[in-house]
């Protein structure tokens, strides 16, 4: 009789798939009760379902632009639903006019995918005494207007008021009568479309402008569409893949920067994305590592007034290409000096820190100063005051050419263990007196591993050259100098991109490096599949230092610097003990397909100086001792903290 009932009581979890299902408010929309994964349409509560979810059957025909193709979002989703799913979403993102944009497409998905969890849901699930809380708030007005008027969709709303709205920008749909259409998903996706041109429905700016690969940019994006902050963290990670796994290329998100703020009655800042609790494995998006001032007007909570804005010590071998032809006029050259000398106040011009080389040509070429001569920002101020406008013919092969001699370790190109991002600003209206060579000239220095942006200057652009010679995507790297608002902006961005990029060291070398108190020098250690383990040793020269590790974040933080922060798992973070002057660890090798170790050094004095060893195990004898700490697979990050007496 105990077995008998034991099945009467498991058995309703699996008799009602199959069974009819209605849509609670009409109970015209009839369904089945299926799996999300089984579900060849839309997915309301089903509470019919015994729990599980109603599936409304949807034929949909695909007439738009395919702005995700079918083998792109199969491999994001390879559920059964997903071809019902891709349609819809090509509709919306068409409605949205953002079909060439991969990073808006990106932002696209990345927020549909977070209010449904993962295409799982189509409108959240509950009883009315659930959603009892919601009755009187978001223009409620009566009992009952909590569930009736609750979340559905790709894009978040909810409330009587927006129910409202959207009846009003879309009469079509019969939504405020029924507002369970409103998770069918060929009415979402229009729905979705229709508000990312218009977040508040009726007003506002088309989200595509915040859409530009930035967590500063996603989180003005995310606060535009719900009015917080609730659920970025998961939003944020999906947009990270979103653009890893999309036609911009592998793209990674950077943290981005907004508009100048005033941090105090003598400063000014930059409004800047702090860290926030979920991103722990995400420390690469976010962080303002001095100076926090208050929250930016009309920004989120952690978009804040930043005085520092650079996590780790800005550190770029700085090449600037002036074209002083006759093409592009004595006034445009002076342009051109002021652009650089604003430029060069910007990136952090030191021994140490950015060196920079000049080149200004014509006709002729001339190196006005090389990367390994006068360190410092007033001489390179001084060398640009020196420029002269020649006039003459246009030899920007010629000048590209120079640029790839004095980037040459002879004239101070640093190793790339150093952590030294190789740039160069290309400054021309690209009319050079020979296109074919210019471009193959500027192949050869990105084949050599440096970034070229190419900048406009002139009223007659040649955009086949500028587009060609500049580092692909060209949406990203080429600014036409006229904008200059949105070229100080980029300006911005590519800072706060190389702030984020761990050094690449070779395996089984040495490195030394410095930080001041508070900043980071991020690492990355290629992992070679030969034997189980791998050695960093650590030494210290000067200062204190606090050591982090992950075989996920580019960029592993202290905890500490996480808004609200709680550990979320016991394996996440873990101490380990002070030691000395020096310290060795010993990692053992991830069973999954992971390529880099990361590493984060923390400054916790003015002045900290250190030297980092790292052998792989095919090559030495690695084994615990007293001073010796293994460190297993399972810690996504660990952290050491290390003390020069």
């Amino acid at each position: 009789m105990k077995i008998l009932l034991l099945i009467l009581a498991i058995c309703p979890l699996y008799i009602t798939y199959g069974q009819t299902c209605y849509g609670k408010y009409d109970a015209t929309m009839t369904g089945e009760c299926l799996s999300p994964d089984a579900c060849g349409g839309s997915l309301l509560d089903g509470r019919s379902c015994e729990g599980g979810t109603c599936c409304i059957s949807q034929t949909l025909t695909s007439t738009a632009t395919p702005c995700i193709t079918e083998k792109d979002f199969a491999a994001l989703y390879p559920t059964p639903r997903a071809p019902w799913l891709r349609v819809a979403l090509n509709a919306g993102m068409n409605l949205a006019g953002i079909c060439s944009n991969c990073q808006a497409k990106a932002a696209f998905l990345a927020v549909a995918a977070t209010m449904t969890n993962d295409f799982q849901i189509d409108e959240v699930q509950g009883t009315d005494g659930q959603f009892a809380g919601d009755d009187f708030s978001y223009g409620n007005s009566q009992s009952g207007d909590g569930s009736l008027f609750r979340q559905r969709g790709f894009f978040p709303f909810r409330g009587r008021t927006t129910y409202t709205q959207l009846a009003t920008l879309m009469p079509q749909y019969a939504i405020l009568a029924n507002p369970q259409l409103a998770a069918l998903i060929n009415i979402s996706a229009q729905i979705a479309g229709q508000r990312w041109k218009t977040p508040n429905f009726l007003t506002g700016p088309a989200l595509t402008q915040y859409a530009d690969g930035t967590f500063y940019g996603f989180s003005m994006l995310w606060y535009n569409l719900t009015g917080g902050i609730d659920k970025l963290s998961d939003a944020t990670l999906r947009y990270a893949k979103f653009l890893n796994n999309s036609q911009c290329g592998g793209g990674e998100l950077y943290p981005g920067q907004g508009p100048i703020c005033q941090y105090n009655t003598t400063h000014k800042g930059t409004c800047t994305p702090d860290c926030i609790q979920g991103l722990e494995d995400g420390g690469e998006y976010c962080g303002c590592s001095g100076g926090k001032g208050e929250q930016c007007p009309n920004s989120p909570p952690h978009v804040i007034c930043c005085l520092d804005t650079c996590s780790q010590e800005l550190k770029l071998d700085l090449g600037i290409v002036m074209d002083s032809s006759g093409s592009v006029g004595s006034s445009n050259f002076q342009l051109q000096l002021t652009f650089v000398r604003d430029l060069l106040s910007k990136v952090n011009v030191g021994e140490n820190k950015t060196h920079v080389g000049i080149i200004n040509y014509s006709t002729n070429v001339q190196t006005l100063t090389n990367l390994n001569k006068d360190y410092e920002l007033r001489q390179k101020i001084q060398q640009v005051n020196k420029a002269n406008f020649i006039g003459g013919s246009t030899n920007t092969a010629g000048a590209l050419q120079q640029a790839n001699t004095v980037f040459s370790p002879a004239n101070g190109l640093r190793p790339e263990g150093e952590g030294a991002q190789p740039l160069i600003f290309l400054i021309t209206d690209g009319q050079s007196d020979d296109q074919t060579a210019t471009i193959n000239a500027a192949a050869v220095l990105k084949d050599n591993g440096i970034h070229i942006v190419t900048v406009g200057i002139g009223n007659s652009l040649d955009l086949v050259e500028l587009t060609a010679a500049c580092t692909p995507p060209a949406y990203e790297n080429y600014f036409p100098m006229s904008n200059y608002a949105a070229l100080d902006q980029k300006i911005a961005q590519f800072t706060s991109k190389v702030c984020s990029e761990p050094a690449p060291i070779p395996e089984n070398t040495t490195v030394t490096g410095e930080c001041g108190k508070d900043k980071y020098k991020f690492l990355k250690i290629k992992i070679i599949k030969v034997g189980n383990k791998f050695m960093i040793k650590i030494k210290l020269f000067n200062g204190k230092v606090k050591i982090f590790f992950s075989f996920k974040s580019r960029n592993p933080k202290d905890p500490a610097d996480f808004l609200t922060y709680k550990p979320k798992r016991s394996t996440a973070t873990k101490n380990a003990p002070v030691v000395d002057d020096e310290s060795e660890l010993v990692l053992d090798k991830p069973n999954a397909d992971v390529e880099f170790v990361y590493l984060g050094v923390k400054g916790v004095e003015d002045d900290n100086q250190f030297e980092v060893n790292f052998d792989d195990c095919a090559n030495v004898f690695c084994k615990s001792s007293a001073s010796t700490m293994t460190i297993s697979m399972v810690l996504i990050s660990i952290c050491i903290a290390l003390f020069l007496l």
